[in-house]
């Protein structure tokens, strides 16, 4: 997901969204905190959050 910034440095809103994201994934597929990997990123004028879960086989 990325969002172009503006004047602030990092949108308030980011991790919010990403416990947000986390607990919809949560409501469909059992998985833990290790399974769940988190980056934030600027560039440029953009900032660049990156989720990356561990999805169990079945």
């Amino acid at each position: 997901m990325a969002h172009e910034r503006g004047q602030r440095s990092t949108p308030d809103y980011l991790p919010a969204l990403q416990k947000e994201l986390v607990e919809v994934i949560r409501k469909y597929v059992n998985i833990g905190n290790d399974d769940v990997q988190v980056a934030l990123e600027n560039q440029g004028s953009c900032s660049i959050l990156e989720l990356n879960i561990t999805l169990p086989d079945r």
